[in-house]
């Protein structure tokens, strides 16, 4: 009973944050692309939609959905889904759903996803990706994208194991997310910052990658690769200031300023923090970690 109730007050903490501060990621994506951007070199690192749409792909493009017909895939933490309905676009026969356990989410991203008429093949559920309600070993791919950091503990093992539960055999995953590189107690300035910035952003901590890869194992996940991809995920940071600076000026403008709400608040705050804590190189990395479940009978 007490770890449902530690778990329902996560969900709580959760939804009272992206209901408050949902409508603000306008400010960084127009698209409600909730996530970092990946640069690729000869692209524009000032087009921000071309690079976050850009980290969609790179995902995309690891879970090899183009090798799959009519793949079903989910998008674990899926936020407005704007992430599926982009690789919607890319891949025409395949079937997505996405779970967040915030209803405004469900209920504004479904009313997008129609809007760009993929409503036969893209859906959002108000769920808790760790019990979904779809039948086990259903899907071909699953991905979560800034979103397996909300799980608990910093090898995310519920996250994994309900990965695991939710995948057919031969079936693929990719997660783009922020980990800590050791286990190693951090400086404590970075550490006061690095706890500010996930109770920010409505989450207990960070996964730390060799537990998580470790945990991946445990669990009977094969052909586990680690891509960090800091470097690429850095030009598409360098755009918090300025993207939280308009917000600020904005929000001044209309004397909303003493009176803004504390998630609203911890909006702007957790990404300039983040920034920070992405300069911190032998703590912090972002990494897309893939693989796959082994095929039935593979030893």
């Amino acid at each position: 009973m007490k770890a449902h109730v530690v778990h329902q007050q996560d969900h709580e903490k959760i939804i009272a944050y992206f209901e408050a501060a949902g409508l603000d990621y306008t400010e960084w994506s127009a698209t409600f692309n909730m996530h970092f951007g990946y640069y690729r070199p000869g692209a524009n690192p000032f087009h921000l939609e071309d690079m976050l749409n850009a980290m969609s792909d790179e995902v995309y493009e690891r879970l090899a959905l183009d090798d799959i017909s009519e793949p079903l895939v989910l998008d674990l933490g899926c936020g407005l889904g704007t992430v599926s309905r982009h690789m919607a676009g890319r891949h025409a026969d395949a079937q997505f759903v996405g779970a967040t356990v915030t209803p405004w989410q469900v209920e504004e991203g479904n009313k997008l996803t129609e809007a760009a008429g993929l409503e036969d093949r893209v859906l959002l559920m108000e769920a808790d990706y760790l019990d979904l309600p779809c039948r086990l070993e259903s899907a071909d791919a699953a991905f979560a994208i800034e979103s397996a950091c909300y799980a608990r503990g910093k090898d995310k093992w519920d996250f994994i194991d309900a990965l695991h539960g939710t995948l057919k055999p031969g079936g693929r995953f990719a997660v783009a997310d922020c980990f800590r590189r050791n286990t190693r107690p951090l400086p404590r300035l970075i550490d006061r910052v690095y706890r500010r910035c996930c109770d920010c952003w409505a989450l207990q901590e960070m996964a730390e990658i060799n537990l998580f890869t470790r945990s991946l194992e445990r669990a009977g996940f094969v052909d586990i690769r680690v891509d960090d991809i800091s470097w690429n995920v850095a030009p598409s940071v360098a755009h918090v200031p300025w993207t939280a600076l308009k917000f600020i000026v904005k929000v001044m403008l209309r004397g909303e300023l003493k009176t803004l709400h504390r998630e609203r608040r911890n909006n702007v705050i957790a990404p300039v923090l983040g920034m920070l804590l992405g300069m911190c190189r032998p703590h912090f990395s972002y990494c897309i970690v893939r693989g796959r479940k082994p095929e039935e009978g593979a030893l």
